[in-house]
């Protein structure tokens, strides 16, 4: 074997050791990017689920009704000194959101993870609060929660394309027929049978042997 073949073999080996390290590398990454994301992805629920941010979400209508049905408190909204109580209640709700967001848009975690968890529930805090973010955005300049709209756009593209439901479509589902109703059984009844039962137990027991 002269030397031109010796050094070809010799570079098509060394292109094989550096696919396979390539390989070998992207692989490593990507493992450690669904880590990184299994861990962001765990503390975000149990910040979500937190009580601080239950009450917020619990907040969010009566702080849409709110901002609906009063035309001075709306207009007052575009004041950067007005901060309502309403606002104290969902104000930390609205920029956990948005932290999320600007995580999300910069590629900090799966946007695919946060939309199968939370894309109603973005839709749903966007819709009612939009009106007063707008007016928010007057008082505190324009790019008040700019990230969290574009993830609650992405939320409903990603549930009127049919994605969320494929997704949902595509777990295993218990197919049974639901059983029949149980028996509706009053308790007054039920405690005067009981009731009867028991004197009947009594009085065989204190009768005498025949």
């Amino acid at each position: 074997m002269d030397a031109g073949w010796i050094a070809a073999i010799g570079s098509l080996a060394s292109a094989v050791i550096v696919a396979v390290a390539a390989v070998a590398a992207f692989r490593q990454i990507t493992h450690f990017r669904n880590a990184n994301d299994i861990v962001v992805y765990l503390r975000l629920i149990d910040k979500m689920d937190s009580a601080e941010m239950l009450e917020a979400r619990a907040s969010v209508a009566g702080t849409a009704r709110k901002v609906a049905s009063d035309p001075e408190y709306y207009r007052q909204l575009t004041d950067p000194t007005f901060l309502p109580d309403e606002f104290r209640r969902v104000g930390p709700l609205l920029r956990f959101v948005e932290h999320i967001s600007v995580l999300v848009t910069r590629g900090g975690i799966a946007e695919s993870l946060i939309l199968a968890e939370y894309a109603d529930i973005f839709i749903d805090i966007w819709d009612q609060l939009r009106p007063a973010i707008l007016q928010r955005r007057i008082a505190l300049g324009p790019h008040i929660g700019r990230a969290f709209e574009h993830l609650a756009m992405r939320s409903r593209r990603y549930i009127e394309s049919g994605q969320m439901q494929r997704e949902y479509d595509a777990l295993e589902h218990d197919s049974r027929a639901l059983p029949s109703a149980p028996l509706q059984v009053n308790s007054e009844s039920l405690a005067a049978t009981t009731v009867k039962a028991d004197i009947g137990s009594s009085t065989s027991s204190a009768a005498p042997p025949a």
